[in-house]
């Protein structure tokens, strides 16, 4: 073989085994050249996304995409530890507000009405950091005393 010669993963003269392997590293060498060109999948749908563009992919050791993020909330929320979980969901809220138009709403009435929103979640409050009191224990006015808020995104009008 020389040095131009194309290697074909589908050679009928390899075994199954050593096709499957050989397709496997060349998936992994297309992926690791993909990085290089400045993409990464969404770690749900697989879907690749321009890193350069912040509002893509939510990343918080995985990426998520935004078509993906509530499903993916819904799933890992439960998941993480009481630690990490206030931290991410800063992340999250942040992420939503700066790059998706989102709002923090604290108060159930105002909440828009279902059938105009994109996307629901609720997070810990972060004026309260979770508790529903303020600092001197008092009811917290941000969240009602409930400790949660929701952050929305409304469809376009």
């Amino acid at each position: 073989m020389h040095r131009g010669d194309l290697l074909l993963s589908d050679d009928p003269q390899k075994g199954g085994d050593e096709r499957l392997a050989a397709i496997e590293r060349d998936l992994k060498h297309l992926k690791a050249g993909l990085g290089l060109l400045g993409v990464a999948p969404c770690g749900s749908c697989g879907i690749y996304y321009r890193l350069s563009d912040p509002g893509a992919l939510f990343d918080c050791g995985e990426f998520v995409c935004w078509n993906c993020v509530s499903r993916w909330w819904l799933r890992r929320c439960p998941e993480l530890s009481t630690r990490d979980r206030p931290m991410v969901e800063r992340e999250l809220r942040q992420w939503l507000v700066g790059y998706h138009h989102a709002k923090v709403i604290g108060k159930l009435g105002d909440l828009p009405e279902p059938e105009w929103l994109l996307l629901k979640l609720v997070t810990g409050c972060e004026q309260c950091e979770g508790s529903g009191k303020t600092y001197s224990g008092h009811h917290c006015q941000h969240c009602d005393g409930r400790g949660t808020v929701w952050v929305v995104v409304e469809q376009p009008t």
